[in-house]
């Protein structure tokens, strides 16, 4: 009873529910070599006796690809980070380049070369498959599109201010980038009397494998001009950005992009535009990027700004690449 001698009504619980929860994100942190997807395609295959097409789908969906990792890391400078000047002879910057793709056996052996531009002169031949073959850790790939997947990690800001105040913090009217860039070797590469490239470091490879200098890589994009030199255009290419910084934004941004070889987004669409919004290339998520490359190909990152007064501020830049056998 309570004092005005009601009936006294427990209040009832509410049961004990925790808080739901985001499940943990599983991070795999350890990267498949050439020979790691061999010999995993090899266990399989013996143990159920599939054909090697069928192998091939289990591996894919299991997303277990060779992958390769290149990376720079500009805080060790002594700003802290690499600025790109807008209106300026270094407002188009080679980052970093991939290994060749594919061909964990050949290295550089001019690192002074190896971080430098290609020599903007044009691809005259490319290398064949049984040339590149020997210079691979195990058969190439033998599929139509070997390269599955293509990541970018870049941590990044522009100057933090310009433009209208109604785009701040968006990606709109962004003077600052980056672009993906492809590099081959040119198998009629001449060294001249004053090349400084010696002879390259392959691991393994037989007698008669290619001795592919680093002065045969050649530019596919960007483009070159008729007087040897680069043609860089003042927009962003749509099938060739990256990302954009966010403009007016003080504070390091990190981006993280995926191009995968079964992306289908039409770049005219809705989500197309969405891509845009988002500060990447509409036409860099049909899939067409990562299809069209090929064993040995080098994927370039460049940094742009463009104007007076833009300046794209560069900590970390890390391209990984995972690829079919």
């Amino acid at each position: 009873m309570n004092r005005r001698g009601g009936a006294h009504i427990p209040l009832r619980r509410r049961p004990l529910i925790p808080t739901p929860q985001d499940p943990p994100v599983l991070q795999n942190g350890y990267e498949a070599s050439p020979a790691d997807c061999a010999e995993v395609k090899r266990t399989v295959s013996e143990a159920t006796n599939f054909p090697p097409e069928l192998v091939d789908i289990i591996m894919d969906f299991a997303e277990y690809w060779a992958c390769s990792v290149t990376s720079i890391d500009y805080t060790v400078l002594p700003a802290r980070h690499l600025a790109i000047r807008g209106a300026r002879a270094g407002e188009n910057k080679l980052l970093l380049r991939t290994e060749p793709l594919g061909l964990t056996k050949w290295h550089p052996h001019n690192d002074d070369l190896w971080r430098s531009q290609a020599s903007p002169r044009p691809l005259l031949e490319e290398y064949s498959r049984a040339q590149l073959e020997s210079l691979a850790e195990g058969p190439i790939s033998t599929l139509e599109h070997p390269i599955r997947k293509v990541v970018f990690n870049i941590k990044s800001r522009d100057q933090g201010h310009g433009g209208d105040r109604e785009d701040h913090y968006t990606y709109r009217y962004s003077w600052t980038w980056f672009d993906a860039g492809i590099d081959r070797f040119d198998a009629k590469n001449i060294c001249g009397t004053d090349c400084t490239d010696d002879k390259p470091e392959t691991e393994g490879s037989s007698d008669d494998a290619p001795q592919v200098p680093t002065c045969a890589i050649r530019p596919v994009w960007p483009p070159i001009k008729e007087d040897a030199s680069y043609d860089h255009a003042l927009h962003a290419t749509p099938d060739h950005l990256i990302q954009r910084n966010r403009l007016a934004d003080k504070n390091w941004q990190q981006h993280h992009i995926e191009w995968s070889w079964t992306d289908d987004i039409d770049p005219e669409s809705t989500a197309g535009e969405d891509l845009e919004k988002k500060g990447r290339g509409s036409a860099t998520g049909n899939g067409d990027s990562v299809r069209s490359l090929k064993v040995g190909d080098m994927i370039t990152v460049w940094g742009r700004a463009r104007f007076m007064g833009w300046s794209n501020n560069i900590e970390k830049v890390e391209v990984q690449v995972y690829w079919a056998l």
